[in-house]
């Protein structure tokens, strides 16, 4: 079967391109899959490495050329890791090229990532819905980034989601408000496509990063937004055990401060990302893939709480039985992170017993009986014809 996948394939960002990469390897064992180029303007200036695409006042030119030159070599290993790796269709601008795209491919995959989240998506969220887009269409693990969705958009939601022949969204409290709101049709919970591959076949891939790591051990820090008590807990751990702190820079250049004795890494590819969380000793995150890609390595770590999209940490925390461990308050003691450390240590014993495991085979199958009706209904399409 011919399967175009439809998600950020346009963000220099490592949770959403190692997401796209896990999903289309995972499909790619029995189908011929593409990732769909779809990047208006508007998305594609949100990474735009040229510095005068439009008139910007000098302060944020000198920012924008600061990022051209240390961010040139991440840009490039992201560029790389995507081309090597996958197969994109040609570019889409606007909805009109994306309707011919999705006019070639037998059935398109939405998702995963946060293709429903308005912030993001803005005009163009009718897209990522398919809205009026005839085609066999599912959504895998698709993310709202919030609780809700803005009431004006309450329509557009359950009319879009309706055409749908599956529909699977990656967090659990997504599920509780679209029931609500869109009733008649089943949601089902998937999860992230970066647990459909096995932590064997990351390591494999982690081994093509040649990028240099201190051979005694380090402290990793992935921060998506500024937390002065996940610095301090870098800080701590890196005098007790005296390990230097390693931080994955984010795409856009960005100030804070002290800088804690912490080493910034502006030249991280998709590739080197995993190998970091592979090697690393302790890991402290905001992120929802930093948390991810701890659990999938079995490393002790610490999630802090994200002030905007923390509902989803919290709903992949559970399945693994760690409620209640993030650090969402004032640090005022270390003791915290000494018990935290612990407890996700030992949330790794006996993990078939787990949430997690049970949440991943239901992601599996969920894929496989989507995959086996819209084949069904290809042949019986053709069969009428």
């Amino acid at each position: 079967m011919k399967i175009g996948i439809l998600t950020f394939n346009w963000a220099i960002n490592y949770g959403a391109v190692l997401q796209m990469y896990a999903e289309y390897k995972y499909l790619s064992k029995d189908n011929e899959v593409y990732v769909i180029n779809y990047v208006p303007d508007y998305f594609a200036n949100m990474y735009n490495k040229r510095i005068f695409y439009t008139q910007i006042r000098f302060k944020t030119a000198i920012k924008k050329l600061m990022e051209k030159f240390i961010k040139f070599e991440q840009y490039k290993k992201f560029e790389k890791f995507i081309n090597e790796n996958m197969l994109l269709t040609e570019k889409a601008k606007n909805r009109n090229e994306l309707s011919k795209i999705i006019n070639k491919f037998d059935l398109v995959i939405v998702g995963s990532d946060q293709v429903w989240n308005y912030d993001i998506t803005k005009e163009y969220i009718g897209d990522y819905l398919l809205y009026n887009i005839n085609c066999n269409k599912i959504s895998y693990a698709a993310s709202l980034g919030k609780n809700e969705i803005k009431r004006e958009l309450v329509d557009l939601f359950c009319e879009s989601l309706e055409k749908f022949d599956f529909v699977s969204l990656r967090e659990k409290t997504s599920i509780d408000y679209v029931n609500k709101i869109c009733k008649g049709k089943k949601y089902n919970l998937c999860i992230d496509p970066v647990f459909l591959i096995s932590s064997n076949e990351w390591k494999k891939i982690s081994e093509n990063s040649n990028y240099k790591i201190p051979r005694n051990g380090y402290v990793l820090v992935y921060m998506l937004e500024y937390n002065p008590n996940l610095l301090k807990t870098a800080r701590y751990l890196s005098e007790k055990y005296n390990i230097p702190v390693l931080s994955i820079e984010i795409p856009f250049i960005r100030f804070f401060g002290k800088n804690f004795g912490i080493k910034k890494l502006h030249d991280v590819g998709p590739i080197d990302f995993v190998k970091l969380f592979l090697k690393a000793k302790y890991i402290l995150t905001n992120s929802f893939h930093g948390t991810a890609f701890s659990l999938i390595f079995h490393k002790p770590f610490i999630s802090f709480a994200h002030s905007k999209v923390n509902s989803r940490m919290e709903n992949l925390l559970s399945l693994y039985q760690l409620e209640n461990v993030q650090i969402k308050n004032t640090l005022n003691n270390f003791e915290i992170v000494e018990e935290i450390l612990k407890k996700t240590q030992k949330a790794y014993s006996n993990l078939e017993n787990k949430e997690i495991s049970k949440v991943i085979e239901n992601s599996k199958q969920y894929l496989v009986e989507a995959l086996k009706k819209i084949e069904l209904k290809l042949k019986r399409e053709k069969h009428e014809k």
